[in-house]
């Protein structure tokens, strides 16, 4: 069942992307999609846990309190990057943010002392690579439309 999940979060993060740029370009607000957004998550994960689990959406309080930087750390990642695909291509904005993904593989390695293969590191070292690449190409896109 793992698999089917993972799956479905490739599926549903993919999706996102493309689901935000159509929003941008029909010209909806970011703070309303973002709104739509956590209301439909909040619909979908009370389904989920009613019907499919069979359980409470009741969390103890040191959850509660996880939940709150979780929820505001999701919401500014959300309207920021509504607002830096309105200044740029969505392909640029979504692998801006897949690449960030370098930033929780390094804390993890630092706080819960995760081991770093030589694979793992080799990619870590080409995140910054790729966001210099990423920064020329923006550069060179603008000075062309001059």
């Amino acid at each position: 069942m793992g698999h089917v999940w993972m799956l479905l979060a490739l599926l549903s993060f993919s999706a996102l992307g493309v689901f935000h740029k159509m929003a941008d370009t029909r010209n909806c607000r970011p703070n309303a999609i973002t709104a739509l957004l956590y209301f439909w998550s909040f619909v979908m994960v009370s389904g989920v846990l009613l019907v499919v689990q069979r359980t409470s959406p009741a969390a103890p309080a040191d959850v509660v309190i996880i939940g709150i930087p979780f929820g505001i750390s999701a919401a500014v990642a959300i309207l920021a990057f509504q607002a830096g695909i309105r200044h740029g291509s969505i392909s640029t904005s979504w692998l801006a943010i897949n690449l960030s993904s370098g930033v929780p593989t390094i804390a993890s390695v630092l706080i819960y002392s995760e081991k770093v293969t030589a694979l793992k590191a080799f990619a870590l070292c080409l995140i910054p690579v790729a966001m210099l690449l990423l920064w020329k190409d923006k550069v060179r896109s603008e000075q062309t439309k001059l």
